[in-house]
């Protein structure tokens, strides 16, 4: 389960329509352009208002309530972080450590699925089973350098009223890190509906 092309299976039967980005929330643009990303909006689905909760903020969703499916995304440029690891590097004295946060996107992955899962693990303490893309194929379709996935039963407070969540993120060198969150109430729902919008995130 490490290609890309398992999961777009079907793919050309859907329509990707592009979304003009003067209709987008200033927020979630100004987030894309920090990172460097482009944004599709899949058909089929309308806008709905992010959810404060402590597990997970993120910037934009879509709703398609005939279907039971809902897509969130999270958005985190790099350009902030990049500049405050320069300046600790500057200052840096013998013993202090200072992680480069090209090498902090896997950790950051998994505190993620901790946090949306609400702690329910499926396996007593251990986190479930994270797939990571083949580096090829998530450079050539998403222009990114690490992309990674996986499946949790989902938290009520970040899932609300869904059961189930598909969680998936890439990465791009010095540039940002992106999540998008697949949410419905059976597995089958999500691996049916995720197919028209997995690529609406990609880096330029």
């Amino acid at each position: 389960m490490n290609k890309i092309k398992f999961f777009i299976t079907g793919l050309c039967f859907f329509i990707l329509t592009s979304f003009s980005s003067d209709n987008l929330p200033k927020k979630f643009t100004d987030l894309l352009d920090r990172a460097e990303m482009t944004f599709n909006q899949p058909g089929e689905c309308s806008e709905t208002q992010p959810i404060d909760n402590l597990q997970m903020n993120y910037e934009y969703a879509l709703i398609n309530n005939a279907k039971d499916f809902e897509i969130r995304y999270a958005i985190r440029p790099l350009d902030e972080m990049l500049k405050n690891y320069n300046e600790r590097e500057k200052n840096k004295k013998p013993g202090d450590m200072n992680i480069h946060p090209n090498k902090l996107y896997a950790a950051t992955f998994h505190a993620i699925v901790f946090n949306v899962s609400g702690g329910k693990l499926p396996s007593g303490d251990k986190l479930p089973k994270i797939g990571v893309f083949n580096p090829e194929a998530v450079k050539k379709e998403f222009n990114a350098d690490w992309g990674a996935f996986t499946m949790v039963e989902v938290g009520k407070e970040f899932g609300q009223n869904y059961q189930y969540c598909f969680l998936v993120t890439i990465h791009k060198d010095n540039v940002g890190d992106a999540y998008c969150f697949y949410l419905s109430n059976t597995k089958e729902g999500i691996t049916k509906n995720m197919q028209a919008s997995f690529h609406s995130l990609s880096f330029k």
